[in-house]
C-alpha cells in the first residue's frame, strides 16, 4: 500500500483552530483545537495563543497520519479571525491583544471620517466600506486610546501575517487581504499614502504586499522540528 498524501485546510476562527485533513480520495476528517484559556468569542486573545494552538494541531495531525510514510503535502489557510489586528515591537513581539470582528469599541471614528470627508475619499481608492472593524479604524483607535502600545510599535499586521511571520520569517501580506485592511490602494497595488497619513503609520510598519498566495519559502527548522512537516510541504496564504 503506497503512502497517502494530504491536504490540511486551516481556519483560525473565533476560539479554536478549525483544521480539515483531506486525503487523495477527497475524505475529509474537520478536528477543532481550542486556544487556551478561551471560552467565548468575545475573549481577548494573544497572538502567541493563536499561533502555538496552530503549531500544535499541525503537529497532532501530522503525528495521527494512519500510514507511517503518509505525509501533508499541502496546508492551505482560511482568512481566520476577521479583520485581526495588533501592533507589535521592533522585535515582532505583540503588544496587544488580537482586535477582531464583532469589537465595536472604534465606531466614533468612522463616524468622524466620515462627516470630514476623508473616509469617503478612502473608500474610494481602497474599495472597502469603511466599518469600525476594519484596521486602519482599529489604529486610530489605538492612537488615541492605546497611545502607548501605539507609540512603541514598529510592526502592525494581522492574524495570518503574523502567523506567516512566526512560521516562515516572513514579513508579507497578500493581495486581497492587504485589501481588507483599509490601506490598500487598490488602483497603485500599494499601502496608500492618505491611509498612512491618516493613522500616522509609514509604509515600513505595516508588511511587504505579495501577488503570489503559495508561500515562496520552506518552514523554519525550529516549526518543521515541532510539527514534524517538512521543507517540500507547500503552504498558501488562502
Amino acid at each position: 500500500c503506497r503512502p497517502m498524501k494530504y491536504t490540511v485546510t486551516i481556519d483560525m476562527a473565533a476560539i479554536d483552530v478549525v483544521a480539515t485533513l483531506i486525503d487523495e480520495n477527497q475524505n475529509q476528517k474537520v478536528m477543532h483545537f481550542p486556544y487556551e484559556g478561551m471560552a467565548f468569542p468575545t475573549d481577548p486573545v494573544t497572538p502567541d495563543n493563536i499561533v502555538n494552538t496552530l503549531v500544535d494541531a499541525l503537529a497532532s495531525m501530522r503525528a495521527d497520519l494512519p500510514g507511517e510514510y503518509d505525509e501533508i503535502v499541502e496546508v492551505r489557510f482560511a482568512t481566520g479571525i476577521a479583520n485581526g489586528w495588533f501592533a507589535m515591537d521592533e522585535n515582532f513581539t505583540p503588544l496587544t491583544d488580537v482586535v477582531s470582528g464583532g469589537d465595536n469599541r472604534a465606531a466614533k471614528y468612522v463616524d468622524a471620517l466620515m462627516i470630514n470627508g476623508i473616509g469617503g475619499q478612502l473608500q474610494r481608492k481602497t474599495g472597502l466600506p469603511m466599518t469600525a472593524t476594519e484596521p486602519l479604524v482599529f489604529t486610530l483607535w489605538m492612537k488615541n486610546e492605546r497611545p502607548e502600545a501605539y507609540t512603541n510599535a514598529a510592526h502592525f499586521m494581522g492574524v495570518l501575517e503574523y502567523v506567516t511571520y512566526r512560521l516562515f520569517g516572513l514579513n508579507i501580506v497578500d493581495e486581497a487581504l492587504a485589501a481588507r485592511t483599509g490601506y490598500y490602494n487598490v488602483a497603485h497595488k500599494t499601502w496608500d499614502v492618505q491611509a498612512l497619513a491618516v493613522t500616522g503609520l509609514t509604509a515600513e510598519q505595516l508588511p511587504e504586499i505579495v501577488a503570489d498566495t503559495e508561500v515562496k519559502a520552506p518552514l523554519l527548522p525550529e516549526v518543521m522540528a515541532k510539527t514534524g512537516l517538512n521543507a517540500d510541504t507547500v503552504f498558501y496564504l488562502r
